[in-house]
């Protein structure tokens, strides 16, 4: 089965585009102070009680479409899969501990794609690939080198990337244009860590980086990786999550925002607003998938994950999903997007021992009503 990602965004007037984008430039230009003060004002509002977190909530309608078992005869162990990619005739994995994984579509093992080293054609750290069907090369990012390697579909070193300005995260496909997300490392209260982004051409790896952070958004968040990811497109659109951290991650927040990209910069879209938590727990999202309508948020609440599904077109929560596939929730069974309503999610059997590796489920989810 071919399956390709397909992004979608939300449509809003003009006028108040202008309004929000000078404010948000405001913002821009107070970055980098004590306070790093952030103008709340977005286009939608969505609240999310406490009530509905704690309350009862139907199930999640799912078609089963396909089940990749990955315990074949001759797999390599996995351990946590970073990243997949699919093709008509295979797909890639990218492991952990693995690195960069070739199967054929009944999850029969083909070979490495690279190898985990420090010569000039080996990933230390990978953490995201990128396929590209037109050069048939992969490009895999390298968290710790802070570059791109691509190799051929055979699994042949190409090339790799000039040393990029942070570490690479993931990549997005915008118009013909692939571009690389990165973090900084370190960071003050003074000077916080930045999201960064460049240009990278698939066939030359030539980079060309932006003068500045991404559209001008700092954050303060002292976890590595699970920073903001451009998400999705919606209505011709791009639609990114920055978490709004100003503090630890242990500090209270009751409202997160969801952005989208405006003439060269960052403007509010969505507010999500949380009611009714004790103010002295910890409280905040830290993970968010994004397809076409609907957004799947895991919510840290008391040290404890919540798994709520929202409705973006009607500015709602819908369910919150304490199970799937009859499991208990994950971060690796959130609904991923792969074409329009199909989703996959990674299924392990946490009662095996040993551990076995774990199975891919493709599902399409038909339309949520409650």
């Amino acid at each position: 089965m071919k399956v390709k990602k397909d992004y979608k965004h939300f449509y809003s007037s003009e006028i108040f585009i202008l309004t929000v984008s000078g404010l948000f430039i405001l913002f821009m230009q107070s970055c980098g102070t004590k306070d790093h003060a952030i103008t709340q004002i977005a286009f939608n509002t969505i609240e999310i009680p406490k009530d509905f977190l704690f309350g009862d909530s139907q199930g999640l309608p799912i078609e089963i479409i396909d089940t990749i078992n990955l315990e074949a005869k001759g797999n390599p162990p996995l351990t946590t899969v970073h990243d997949l990619a699919f093709l008509q005739d295979f797909f890639l994995l990218l492991d952990r501990r693995q690195g960069l994984l070739k199967f054929d579509n009944k999850a029969s093992f083909l070979g490495k794609i690279g190898e985990m080293g420090e010569g000039p054609d080996e990933y230390t750290m990978p953490y995201a690939i990128h396929l590209d069907e037109k050069e048939n090369v992969v490009l895999v990012a390298d968290w710790e080198k802070r570059i791109v390697i691509s190799y051929d579909f055979e699994g042949n070193f190409i090339s790799s990337s000039q040393r990029l300005p942070g570490h690479p995260i993931s990549f997005y496909k915008e118009d013909d244009t692939v571009l690389a997300v990165q973090e900084t490392l370190n960071g003050t209260k003074e000077k916080p860590r930045q999201v960064l982004i460049s240009s990278i051409e698939p066939k030359t790896l030539e980079v060309e980086n932006r003068e500045r952070p991404l559209y001008g958004y700092h954050s303060d968040y002292t976890i590595i990786h699970p920073i903001p990811r451009i998400l999705s497109r919606v209505n011709n659109a791009t639609l990114f999550y920055m978490p709004i951290i100003r503090g630890e991650m242990s500090s209270h927040r009751d409202r997160d925002t969801i952005f989208r990209k405006q003439e060269g910069r960052l403007t509010p879209e969505y507010l999500l607003h949380f009611i009714g938590f004790d103010n002295t727990l910890q409280l905040g999202i830290s993970q968010v998938v994004m397809s076409d309508k609907i957004a799947f948020v895991r919510v840290v609440y008391d040290h404890r994950s919540y798994f709520v599904v929202i409705d973006l077109e009607n500015n709602r929560p819908l369910i919150h999903l304490r199970q799937l596939f009859d499991q208990e929730m994950t971060d690796e069974m959130i609904p991923n997007p792969l074409d329009g309503d199909v989703f996959y999610s990674i299924l392990r059997d946490h009662d095996s021992f040993p551990e076995i590796n774990p199975q891919i489920i493709i599902y399409r989810l038909p339309s949520i009503e409650n």
